[in-house]
Order: C-alpha cells, then structure tokens, then sequence
C-alpha cells in the first residue's frame, strides 16, 4: 500500500506540527454591536411611520437572527438592518450575502414554525440599509425572496 499525502508531505518535509495544550473556544460575539442597535432603531422608526406594525426584534432562532419582523398590511416583513459608516467598504444593501439570505431564511422559517398563526401569511424579505451618521436610508422592498 502506498503512503497517503500526509506521510509524503512529511517525507519532503512540508508537514506541520500542531502545538500541544488545551484548545481554547473563540470568545461569545455580541449578537448585536451599539451601533447596530441604533441602526434598528432608527430603522423601526422609520418603518413604523411608514405603517408597518413591529411584532419583534432581535429574534435569535433557526441558526439565525432576526433583526426586525413586521406586519405590513397581510404580509409578515422580515428586515434585515445594515449600517455603514460610509461607502467605503461597499454599499450596506452590499453586505446581505447570498450565506446571510440563507441564514435569514433559516430563521424565518423557524420564526413562522413558533408562530402558526402568521404562517399562512403572505412573506416578504426587506433590507433597511443605513449610510452614514447622518442616517440616509434606502428601503428595498422585497430584496429578494426564498428561492
């Protein structure tokens, strides 16, 4: 039998040496920085006075986190809160990745399983991005969907 690639990177001498002791957990991260929850902030204000009704906020479930669901006429409006300093590392609407749809997907659908009676309800995936101190919001309806 023929030795695997780990002994033939040992042979020409390309393994490396795992350092020995305990292996320590990377610390809790926040779920939400001060400036995020200000971000949510004034992104609930600001949905609140265009008619939507808030039913939670910051919902850890499904793998994910919720930033806001609302209720906008029938529908159930999960809004997902994005907020930057400036354009520099890209646009905020920029940072929802196709892996945080997922996970926003994930958690919405656990949301909806806790919530039976919001379940046969129309849904609707909407981004709050937010540039700026001073607070230009862009509001993208239906960002994108569950497919």
């Amino acid at each position: 039998m023929s030795p695997g690639w780990k002994e033939r990177l040992a042979a020409l001498g390309l393994s490396r040496k795992r350092r020995a002791g305990p292996r320590v957990a990377a610390p809790a991260r926040a779920a939400t920085t001060p400036k995020g929850r200000d971000g949510e902030d004034e992104a609930a204000r600001f949905l609140e006075a265009r008619g939507l009704s808030l039913l939670a906020r910051n919902v850890r479930v499904g793998g994910g986190e919720l930033d806001l669901v609302a209720e906008d006429g029938g529908a159930v409006v999960f809004v997902e809160v994005k907020w930057r300093r400036d354009a520099s590392r890209g646009a905020p609407a920029e940072a929802v990745t196709p892996l945080k749809r997922r996970r926003l997907l994930s958690a919405a659908r656990a949301w909806l399983a806790e919530n039976p009676s919001s379940a046969r309800r129309e849904v609707r995936f909407d981004v709050v991005a937010i540039e700026g101190d001073a607070g230009k919001i862009d509001w993208i309806r239906g960002a994108f969907d569950a497919t």
